[in-house]
């Protein structure tokens, strides 16, 4: 039960259903090597010799045939089988090899279970952690208030980035991901089409997906039918790509209404806002975006930035290395919600439930 919890919240202690597994990458095999780049078999050892030098008394005696249980194979099918037995050889090799911990001083017979003991350790860890952070989505939303920040109480802080995938898109992961930073995304559902790969090597890096509409209006101004149109548009583009629906949903603008969040809490998307808009969507500079994220650099806070913007990417890297001199870890807004929520006494507040509220006015986008 998450701290602060009371009665309007909704939440119930039913186990979370077990996550639909990850689809597990598979390697290609090549037999090509050991069938079609074989060299052509060398000259037969027992093919007979030039007529110089052969005994002349031999020379009309006929060869005698070798008894049937003693034929070889034809060279080219022994030497394929040879070296399909090498490639099978040396594949077990590197095997052994992966698995052998080569700073340990043990015996090197121990280092395979050790290394399977750790992997199996990771595995359980990382499933326990994607459960962790499912149960809390599906606890938060079922409560059908927004988020703006987290509870504060661990040195946590949410970067996200809204309106991609977009051309930028692959010097933000290639930056993001050297500093092992991961970040939150919320994808504009026409943005996805022809950039799907952006949005797979997003997932596989660890990034957490939100949607942010299918081609970001105000949706306070809609209709209410237009208004679920359009989140569930942005849902499926966002679902084609990733394999799964996204949990998360951010309103373009900072635009919903009680519709909205109605549509979403029926849906069950958990809507994610912000505490800290660094404004780069105005076309500020580099300086001016850093200055405004470093400012908000606090336990618990999400900051809005997007993943659109040239001078955003300039400013990440004094982003990054003033969040790490302050002690403070980059992570997803899932995890942030599963390891250090927000009380419902936050949630009930908004904005001013907060430890630090840097949100001039309405979002530019």
């Amino acid at each position: 039960m998450v701290p602060g919890d009371d009665d309007d919240w909704g939440w119930d202690d039913e186990p979370p259903e077990a996550p639909t597994p990850r689809a597990a990458r598979s390697a290609d095999a090549s037999a090509d090597g050991a069938r079609g780049d074989a060299d052509p078999p060398a000259e037969d050892a027992r093919a007979p010799r030039s007529s110089e030098g052969r005994d002349e008394d031999a020379e009309d005696e006929p060869a005698a045939a070798p008894p049937a249980a003693s034929r070889v194979p034809p060279p080219g099918r022994h030497r394929a089988s040879l070296l399909a037995l090498l490639a099978a050889l040396l594949v077990l090799g590197t095997a052994v090899a992966l698995l052998v911990d080569g700073g340990d001083e043990r015996p090197a017979h121990h280092a395979p279970e050790r290394f399977l003991a750790r992997q199996t350790a990771a595995a359980g860890r990382d499933a326990a952690a994607h459960l962790g952070e499912l149960a809390a989505l599906r606890r938060f939303a079922r409560n059908g208030r927004p988020i703006y920040c987290g509870g504060a109480r661990k040195p946590m802080v949410a970067l996200t980035l809204d309106d991609g995938p977009w051309p930028l898109s692959g010097r933000f992961i290639a930056l993001l991901a050297r500093e092992h930073v991961p970040v939150t995304v919320f994808r504009i559902g026409r943005n996805v089409p022809g950039r799907e790969e952006y949005v797979r090597v997003e997932r596989n890096l660890g990034w957490a997906s939100g949607s942010h509409t299918q081609t970001h209006p105000q949706l306070a101004r809609l209709s209410t039918r237009d208004q679920e149109d359009e989140i569930l548009a942005g849902q499926r583009a966002s679902t084609r790509a990733l394999g799964r629906p996204p949990m998360l949903f951010r309103p373009p603008y900072e635009s919903h209404d009680g519709r909205t969040d109605r549509i979403l809490r029926r849906h069950g998307l958990v809507q994610v806002l912000w505490n800290v808009d660094t404004q780069d969507a105005l076309g500020v500079s580099a300086s001016t975006i850093a200055e405004r994220a470093i400012k908000g650099l606090h336990p618990g806070s999400i900051i809005l930035m997007h993943e659109v913007q040239e001078n955003t990417l300039k400013a990440l890297p004094r982003i990054i290395r003033a969040m790490r001199q302050r002690g403070l870890e980059p992570v997803t807004v899932p995890r942030m919600l599963a390891e250090d929520p927000p009380t419902a006494e936050q949630l009930r507040k908004g904005f001013d439930g907060c430890p630090v509220d840097l949100t001039p006015g309405k979002a530019a986008s």
